[in-house]
Order: structure tokens, then sequence, then C-alpha cells
């Protein structure tokens, strides 16, 4: 008989295979990104039917296979069944799993990945601020976890603490003396400084307790934008639907 594992994930994404099975991807605090083949899920009577499905979050008895993983059961702790029935909500929530995908593989370890990703989903559900500026704040944060982090608190051309300036090739804010010496000349404000800094070092359960005026926002986006563009070599099919949305 197969060794049993517990692992604790949440499902990032899910396909069909055959006539009644399905391969689940799954983030998971213990292994890292793993790939769980879920045997006889989408048979009407399956007891793993509504565990199975994308967002789910939960613990997962597992046995090991060569280079992948099968669902023995499951205890879910959230289901996120409130992304299913709006289309935005849905939208920004592949993004993220999509996201979250590209920077995990199998045999890291998770923890902060994974508290990231859960009150990031929570933050959709309820919507009490901008899902754009929970976009934002989620790639800052995921970014800064993997050590590509926005450098906020001091210049990354001389480590002065008076920044004033933002670089996404040098990899952060600037003072105006290295700012005229790389020729950088988008000046950002206090309001973008002061929540950079919260974002990057704020516990998850504050992270998405504040709101900004659309202004500050625009600030916001932009520079993360530029950002990932600069260090993030893939282009994510989730991210061009949310742009043919808006």
């Amino acid at each position: 008989m197969k060794e049993e594992y517990v692992v604790t994930g949440i499902i990032l994404y899910t396909a069909l295979v055959g006539e009644y099975d399905k391969r689940l991807v799954v983030l998971t605090k213990e292994r890292g990104k793993i790939t769980i083949f879920s045997n006889g899920s989408r048979r009407p009577n399956s007891m793993l039917r509504a565990a199975s499905q994308s967002y789910v979050m939960g613990k997962f008895t597992i046995t090991a296979n060569r280079d992948s993983y099968n669902l023995v059961k499951a205890e879910v702790d959230e289901y996120f069944s409130e992304l299913a029935y709006d289309m935005e909500k849905m939208c920004y929530a592949s993004y993220f799993c999509e996201f979250m995908s590209y920077y995990t593989r199998e045999g890291m370890y998770c923890t902060n990945h994974l508290n990231l990703l859960y009150v990031t989903l929570k933050a959709v559900v309820l919507g009490n601020i901008s899902y754009s500026l929970i976009k934002d704040i989620y790639e800052i944060r995921l970014m800064d976890i993997e050590g590509q982090g926005i450098h906020a608190y001091k210049c990354v051309g001389c480590n002065q603490e008076d920044v004033r300036y933002f670089s996404a090739a040098r990899g952060g804010l600037l003072c105006a003396s290295c700012a005229m010496k790389y020729k950088i000349s988008d000046k950002v404000s206090d309001t973008l400084i002061y929540t950079l800094k919260y974002i990057l070092s704020s516990s998850y359960g504050k992270l998405y307790s504040f709101k900004l005026t659309e202004e500050a926002e625009r600030e916001l986006d932009y520079v993360c934008d530029r950002f990932r563009r600069q260090y993030v070599d893939k282009n994510f099919k989730s991210l061009e639907i949310l742009s043919s949305l808006a």
C-alpha cells in the first residue's frame, strides 16, 4: 500500500482528463506547486467532486507517483465559491493563480506564497477595495517574496534615504542626484513612497486594509506595471482578458 501524505494548499487550476478524471495544479505549503490527479472526481457521486475545483483551499491527502500525485481525500477549508458567479472576480482570481504559478515549482517551501494567495482571494471576494489595487499589491508583494521587490526605502544608486524618482530598470527608487546621473525623469509622490513601504512591510492580515485616491492608485499602477514588465518575461492570458474587460 502506498504511503499517504497530507498537504495544505490551494488549487491554482484544473484540467479535464479522460471521461471522469481531473488534473489539479496545487500550490502547497509543504511541497510547492505540484500536480495531483483526482481520479473519478467528475462522477456525480464522487466524494472528491466538490474538492476538485479551482481556488479550493484545504488539506489534501495524496499518494506519490513518479512525477505526480493521486488525490485520496480532501478536507476543504475554503471553496471561494463566490468567484464563480462574478466574471470580473473570476478573471482576477485566475490571474493571481497564473502569476503565482509562474513563480513557484515543486520542492519549494511556500508558506508565504500560500498566505499571500489566500488573503488575496479573500480580498477579491470581499471587494472592499478596487480589484486593480488588489492586483498591484499582490504583484509587488509576490515579487518581493521572490527576491525581486521594488527597492523603496533607500536610493538604489547610493543608499541615500531621500528618494524622489522611480526607475524599473534600476530596480526601484532613486535620489535626485542619482536620477540626474542615470537620466531618470519619473518623479514619484510621497504617497507612492509610503504606499510601497506599507505593501512591502505589513502583515498579510493588514495587506488589503487601505484605499487610495484615484490619482494615487493610477500612480501605483503605473509603477507596478513598469516594474512587472521589466522583470517578468511572460504574457499572461488572464491579464489579457482583464485588459479587454477594462
